[in-house]
C-alpha cells in the first residue's frame, strides 16, 4: 500500500504569519505555524510533519507538492549538501538548515516519492492542504493559535504538531525568516496566491537527472535516498568544478553575472539572452544548482558530450575554463547563444536556446543547451 498525501506551506507577507498542512483526506490531515515565517519554511515543516506522522506504518509515501524548491530541497540538493558536510558547494549558509536535516532523518529507511502538482489549479488534495496552511496562518495574523487537524490515525501526529506550534518551530524559522529566502525563489509579495504562485512558477517541475534522486513531476519506484547513485551523466571531458567562473581569454565575459532584469516575449532582446547566458555559466562553473534550476521548465532539455541528456541544467565542468565571445540570434520570440570553451587539453562549443517563461514572471528560461566537442 502506498500513502499519498498533499504538503503545502502558506505565508503571508513571506516572512509573515505562516503555515504549513498535510492532507490524505478528510479525517486525516494535520496543520499548524507560526507567527512569523516564509512559505518555504511553510513547505519543509509539511514534509517533515508527513513523514514523522507515517514513520510507524511502514508504508510507501507519495507525496504532492506544488513547491519546486521543497521537492528539490528534500529530493535532490539535500543528499549534495550531506556529502559536503552540509555545506553548499558556493559556501553559503543553507537555509532552514535544521529543518532539513531532520527531515534527512526521517528519510532514512523511508521509500518516499514526489510528485510535482500545480497550485491553484483545482488539484483536490493540493487545494485542501493550501486552504488548511492558509488558515493556520491567517489564526496567527489575527492572534490565535490554529487546533492541529486528526493526524494520522486519529491522533498519531497530534503531539508533534503541538510542540512546533508551542514553540514557534524556533529553530527551524529562525533560519528562515530572511527576506532574501523570499526573494531566491521568487515569493516576496504579500498575498499568498502571488507569492506561492511566484515560487512554484520559479522553478517547473524537473525529470531524472544526475542530480535528481526523484522525479517532481511523476512517481518512481525507487525511493529517494538510492536514485542518487543510479541516475548519473557520465562524460570524462568535463570535471567537477567548484570554483567560482574565471574571466575568459578570449572574451569579455565578465567574473560577475550581469544582474538579470526581468523580460517579456516583446521586449526580450540578444543582450537579455547574453545577459541569462552569462549567468548560466558562472552558475553552471560554480556548482550553483540552485541559480541553475531557477533557470530551467518543464521544456529544458541539456545535451553533454557524448550524447547523455539530462532536463536539468547542473552537472560537471571543465576546470579552469576559458571561455570566447558570446553570439546571440534572434529566432522571433526566443534567442540562440553560441560561444567555444576552451580548458587544458579540449575545448568544445557551447549553445542555448532561451524562451520566455510559459507562466509566472516574465524572464527568459533555457529550454536547450548542448555541449559539443571540437578539436
Amino acid at each position: 500500500m502506498t500513502i499519498t498525501a498533499a504538503a503545502d506551506g502558506s505565508s503571508l507577507g513571506n516572512p509573515g504569519p505562516a503555515g504549513w498542512a498535510w492532507y490524505v483526506d478528510e479525517d486525516t490531515w494535520d496543520a499548524g505555524g507560526w507567527p512569523k515565517g516564509t512559505n518555504n519554511l511553510g513547505e519543509l515543516t509539511a514534509i517533515l510533519r508527513l513523514l514523522q506522522a507515517t514513520a510507524e506504518t511502514g508504508e510507501e509515501l507519495h507525496i504532492l507538492a506544488d513547491s519546486q524548491y521543497a521537492i528539490n530541497v528534500v529530493s535532490k540538493w539535500r543528499l549534495g549538501w550531506k556529502k559536503r558536510g552540509w555545506t553548499k558547494a558556493d559556501k553559503k549558509p543553507i537555509k532552514n538548515l535544521e529543518l532539513i536535516q531532520e527531515i534527512d532523518r526521517a528519510m532514512e529507511g523511508r521509500r518516499v516519492t514526489f510528485e510535482w502538482v500545480k497550485g491553484h489549479a483545482g488539484h483536490r488534495m493540493n487545494e485542501r492542504a493550501d486552504d488548511l496552511a492558509r488558515a493556520c496562518a491567517e489564526a496567527y495574523q489575527a492572534g490565535r493559535t490554529p487546533e492541529p487537524g486528526p493526524g494520522f490515525g486519529g491522533g498519531s501526529s497530534r503531539g508533534a504538531a503541538s510542540a512546533g506550534q508551542a514553540s514557534g518551530g524556533a529553530a527551524s524559522a529562525s533560519a528562515a525568516v530572511e527576506p532574501h529566502d523570499a526573494v531566491e525563489n521568487g515569493a516576496s509579495t504579500p498575498a499568498d496566491q502571488q507569492h506561492a504562485e511566484a515560487d512554484k512558477a520559479a522553478a517547473a517541475p524537473t525529470r531524472p537527472s544526475e542530480h535528481a534522486e526523484e522525479p517532481a513531476t511523476a512517481p518512481t519506484s525507487t525511493s529517494a535516498s538510492h536514485a542518487a547513485s543510479t541516475n548519473k551523466v557520465t562524460t570524462s571531458t568535463f570535471r567537477s568544478h567548484p570554483s567560482v567562473f574565471s574571466a575568459s581569454t578570449e572574451s569579455s565575459v565578465p567574473t560577475e553575472a550581469a544582474p538579470a532584469s526581468p523580460v517579456s516575449e516583446p521586449s526580450a532582446t540578444t543582450e537579455d539572452a547574453i545577459a541569462r547566458e552569462r549567468e548560466f555559466i558562472l552558475a553552471w562553473t560554480g556548482g550553483d544548482e540552485e541559480a541553475l534550476a531557477a533557470m530551467t521548465d518543464e521544456r529544458t532539455t541539456r545535451i553533454w558530450p557524448g550524447g547523455a541528456a539530462t532536463t536539468t541544467l547542473a552537472g560537471p565542468s571543465p576546470a579552469s575554463p576559458a571561455v570566447g565571445r558570446i553570439d546571440a540570434h534572434d529566432l522571433g520570440g526566443a534567442f540562440l547563444t553560441r560561444y567555444r570553451v576552451r580548458w587544458e587539453g579540449g575545448a568544445s562549443l557551447e549553445s542555448s536556446v532561451w524562451a520566455p517563461a510559459t507562466s509566472g514572471e516574465a524572464r527568459l528560461v533555457m529550454v536547450h543547451h548542448q555541449s559539443t566537442l571540437i578539436s
